[in-house]
């Protein structure tokens, strides 16, 4: 058996690994979904982001949920200030600046800021650390953080039912929160996962399979509804298996290396998916083209932005984070 430390090392590693593969997968479907939505369409591309649909996001909350035990452990100012300089604040230098460069409603549309277009899945992440420090005392157990993210579900039921808000921010936050609270209670069990019986995993790879075909024609059943939730927690459970049997390697590493700049790659990518669609839209190349100058020069510019990171910093953390991070600690372990 590998030693305690070891296994935490390696774990870290798969997880930076499959952080690394959800982000990248956005960017993919962002190069196809940009021009899609604009009537420049490759069927068979647009089909494989459908049919990816139910995991991307899911697994991305998943991930960043189970860190959430961890970052409890330090005290409430420390906790906060964490979050506004690692994602509150790329959250606001990416919304006010891709709102009044790029936005094609501008700033002074409402619904930008409430909604945060492409940004909203750091509102939702700031939305479930918020929740996580409000039901701190209580959160001592995985069994509670299994019910919070249950909660979550119920109420994601509730409004669809009752108040008109489909995919906006309340729905996509109860939703994908739901997983965030769930990666936070499965954080001790994950290693035990990984050692699961083959054929369990096989069983569990099939039905996956037939439930994300089964979602293709059902929009319902991809993502946001109660009927989604079923093919997303079995796909997480089947890729975290996989992913510490994912041989070592320079695509490994680099996976590892998307997976530690992944903020990077969410907030940068989608204003460069955008002007490069602007551009190639005024050759009248065909759609096929059209796609891939998205995809593919989507792909290499937002990893040049992520090699770009030592030398602009502030886009993604506040500046002096590490020194106050510093300081509140020194000053929570005097008090304690």
């Amino acid at each position: 058996m590998p030693h305690p430390s070891a296994e935490s090392t390696q774990r870290m590693q798969w997880m930076d690994l499959l952080r690394g593969v959800a982000v990248l997968l956005v960017v993919v479907l962002h190069g196809s979904d940009i021009p899609r939505a604009n009537g420049i369409e490759v069927p068979q591309w647009a089909q494989l982001n459908l049919y990816l649909e139910p995991f991307r996001m899911p697994l991305l909350m998943f991930l960043s949920g189970t860190l959430l035990p961890r970052s409890l452990r330090k005290p409430a100012a420390g906790y906060l200030w964490g979050k506004f300089g690692a994602v509150v604040w790329p959250l606001m230098v990416w919304l006010i600046g891709f709102g009044v460069l790029i936005y094609r409603g501008g700033p002074g549309d409402p619904g930008y800021w409430q909604t945060g277009d492409y940004l909203w899945f750091l509102m939702a992440l700031t939305l479930c650390y918020l929740v996580g420090l409000l039901f701190k005392p209580l959160l001592t157990r995985p069994l509670l953080f299994t019910a919070v993210a249950a909660s979550l579900f119920v109420a994601m039921v509730f409004t669809r039912h009752s108040i008109e808000v489909d995919q906006a921010l309340l729905n996509r936050t109860l939703y994908y929160g739901a997983f965030f609270f769930l990666g936070a209670a499965s954080a001790r069990l994950l290693s035990r996962w990984t050692r699961a019986p083959w054929l369990l995993v096989a069983a569990l790879a099939v039905a996956v399979a037939w439930l994300a075909h089964h979602g293709l024609e059902s929009p319902e059943f991809r993502a946001g509804t109660i009927y989604a939730a079923p093919t997303a927690v079995l796909g997480i459970a089947l890729i975290l298996w996989v992913a510490p049997r994912i041989p070592a390697g320079r695509v490994n590493r680099f996976m590892q290396w998307a997976g530690r700049n992944s903020i990077v790659v969410y907030v940068s990518h989608f204003p460069i998916i955008i002007l490069l669609h602007r551009w190639i839209d005024q050759l009248g190349v065909g759609a096929g083209v059209h796609v891939a100058v998205c995809t593919g020069g989507g792909l290499a510019l937002t990893l040049v932005v992520v090699w770009l990171r030592p030398w602009t910093r502030w886009l993604y953390t506040v500046p002096g984070n590490r020194k106050l991070a510093q300081r509140l600690a020194a000053g929570a372990a005097q008090r304690g």
